[in-house]
């Protein structure tokens, strides 16, 4: 199992937060299928509530210090 830290989870919910503002704006996605990206704003969305603001929720437990 990998241990990751408050700053990686909080790395992992910005990257997340930037996809998230590309697909709104148009600047990502396939036009390929319709309603493609609806369907990963929703997915991306339900995997920053469960992450947290900045990781929080995510990294609440097992921290492991950094140097």
């Amino acid at each position: 199992m990998i241990a990751l830290t408050f700053e990686d989870w909080s790395e992992i919910y910005y990257a997340l937060e930037s996809k998230s503002l590309a697909l709104r704006q148009g600047k990502y996605g396939s036009e390929d299928e319709p309603g493609q990206d609806a369907e990963w704003l929703a997915h991306i969305d339900a995997i920053r509530a469960k992450i947290g603001p900045d990781g929080s929720l995510a990294a609440h437990e097992g921290i492991t210090p950094t140097k």
